[in-house]
């Protein structure tokens, strides 16, 4: 410290004693000093003076700088990196805004703030204070000086993708703020010279009272169809004239949406047409479900198509004319369908495998949808993970029931497999185009549909209607169903030859008993090597809904995806959609 202000310290340490003997008086205890705190106490460990004059005086718009020293009450050394807080006393809307509500104090005990007038003049009181030193009050005035307005009009950059309202318009110096640091969610700490507020894009605002000694920055935020911000504009170096107005337009760019996050997500899946066309896989399985419509009919289709397999065209034409002629081919149906309704537990089975139609077409899927980073162009890497999967069959319910009678819930296990039907998840890329429509592109999703069809029916429908006595149609139906009666209906008299070829009623037996296995056993029928697994391409589209005003979607609805299935053997089927819904996990 040099010797000047060597001096100066001893002078104020001087200055304070004498303050605080107060005219001869013994030193204050503590807790004592002046009414309004800026006195000094024993207590204190510093003492605070201000820099200069107390009393400062400024022009309306204009700004002056609040300084003061902090210094040491023992030694007299200026006290460094001491917090000091500065507060506006009162509660007027036209007094002063501070840069800062408090501030460090340098190696010098220094200390400052800018203050900021507002379009009216007037005085106030700006209150300096330290925890354990005497506090330190400045008054500030506000003088007129020349002045000018502005008419502030605000436009959307793009009316045709959403409709802005509600739009907040301020004013603020510009050494306060610049539009490269404006963000429309908010100006931590910065409040505006002048503000107000326009209800619908396209309208304007004026503002009057302006200095026109300095520039100004004009900013607009603007909000949605559900009241969140949404898009914000700014205008730099906005230069005021002496009683004129000045024109000023601040156009409104929509503030993308950040998707980033992991999202609770149940979609809809419907595969009624997709299945049914989706070659060879999808023909097997659509056979094996329209069986129910007709199980007699399906017996002795596959019957027929098994004796044709062994003698050949003549013989089995012989054979179908031969039933034909004696109605023993309508006879035979209608005895197996007969049998079928007479008994309780088999028609059971088969109105439960029509119903089967509706329960694998219809999927409710519980998965966890992660977005990640958004790249420089809005794309994102992205990830689908099913972590649960709903059918319903509802053969029980009231027509009242619930939504949720007749649920079948399957659930990952540890290692996230589903029931024999793998691991459920898919890998794929998006973006995010015109403000809040998600992209989602075509990406493959393999599904083993023909393994989903056998649990269900296997281990869901056939031991709830049984009482555990089947755990396939096979086993039901050739439990209950005599293949020798129904033989011996077939060939009365034990055999029927033609050009010297004879088929057995015992071969017809036979073969009954492998027709209702082939009809009925979806194991027989994969052994014979079809594949069931599908390949899923589909992509998807979604609104992002945002409702709390930080720019981070909470939400999308009105998802959409849709693909086709993709079989082993290269079949593809018409298209098959899903619906979604998504909400974002709190915390992620």
């Amino acid at each position: 410290m040099n010797v000047s202000r060597r001096w100066v310290s001893l002078l104020l340490v001087g200055l304070w004693v004498v303050l605080g003997a107060g005219c001869g008086e013994p030193g204050l205890s503590a807790g004592e000093g002046g009414g309004d705190g800026t006195g000094p106490r024993a207590s204190d460990r510093y003492f605070m003076v201000p820099a200069g004059e107390s009393r400062l005086w400024g022009e309306v718009t204009g700004a002056v700088e609040v300084k003061i020293y902090l210094y040491d009450r023992f030694s007299g050394e200026p006290a460094g990196q001491q917090q000091v807080a500065f507060e506006v006393l009162g509660d007027e809307a036209t007094r002063p805004q501070l840069q800062a509500r408090s501030s460090m104090t340098d190696e010098s005990g220094a200390a400052m703030v800018q203050a900021y007038f507002g379009v009216e003049p007037g005085q106030w009181t700006v209150r300096v204070d330290h925890e354990y030193a005497n506090a330190v009050e400045f008054s500030l005035e506000s003088t007129p000086v020349a002045s000018g307005g502005l008419q502030v009009r605000v436009e959307n950059s793009a009316p045709t993708i959403m409709r802005l309202g509600n739009i907040d318009v301020r004013v603020y110096r510009q050494d306060v703020l610049n539009c490269d640091y404006f963000n429309p969610y908010g100006q931590q700490g910065i409040t505006p010279l002048v503000e107000g507020q326009v209800d619908f894009e396209g309208e304007s605002i004026s503002f009057d009272g302006l200095g026109t000694r300095h520039p100004y920055v004009v900013t607009a935020v603007a909000r949605g169809e559900r009241g969140q911000i949404a898009a914000g504009g700014c205008v730099n170096q906005v230069n005021v004239s002496a009683d004129t107005v000045t024109d000023v337009e601040v156009l409104l760019q929509l503030v993308p949406l950040i998707p980033v996050g992991r999202y609770d997500v149940v979609s809809f899946w419907d595969f009624t047409e997709a299945i049914a066309e989706s070659g060879s896989v999808g023909s097997v399985i659509m056979r094996v479900l329209n069986v129910f419509d007709n199980p007699g009919q399906a017996i002795y289709d596959e019957i027929i198509a098994l004796i044709r397999s062994l003698v050949g065209g003549l013989i089995s034409g012989t054979v179908d004319t031969f039933l034909d002629l004696t109605n023993l081919d309508q006879a035979f149906q209608n005895m197996i369908n007969t049998f079928i309704e007479d008994n309780a537990v088999l028609r059971q089975i088969r109105d439960a495998g029509r119903d089967l139609r509706d329960v694998v077409a219809n999927l409710q899927v519980h998965s966890e949808l992660s977005i990640g980073k958004l790249n420089s162009n809005f794309e994102f890497r992205g990830q689908d993970n099913w972590t649960g999967l709903t059918l319903y069959w509802r053969w029980d319910c009231a027509d009242n029931a619930p939504a949720d009678c007749g649920a079948i819930e399957l659930v990952p296990d540890a290692d996230g497999q589903f029931a024999g039907l793998g691991l459920l998840s898919s890998n794929w890329t998006g973006q995010v185009v015109a403000y809040d429509q998600l992209q989602i592109n075509r990406h493959p999703v393999s599904l083993r549909y023909g393994r989903l069809i056998i649990y269900v029916l296997n281990d869901v429908i056939l031991p709830r209607l049984t009482d555990g006595n089947a755990h396939s149609m096979s086993e039901a139906f050739a439990y209950w169903i005599g293949c020798d009666g129904l033989a011996a209906s077939i060939i009365p008299d034990g055999e029927v030859c033609v050009l010297g070829y004879c088929l057995q009623e015992s071969t017809v037996a036979n073969f009954c008993d492998s027709a209702v296995s082939t009809i009925f056993s979806f194991a027989d029928v994969m052994i014979s090597g079809l594949e069931f697994d599908m390949g899923l391409q589909l992509g998807g589209e979604g609104k992002l809904i945002e409702e709390t005003s930080d720019g981070m979607v909470d939400r999308i609805e009105d998802g959409l995806f849709e693909g086709v299935v993709q079989s082993s053997d290269g079949g593809q089927s018409s298209p098959f959609t899903a619906t979604f819904t998504g909400e974002v996990r709190v915390g992620n």
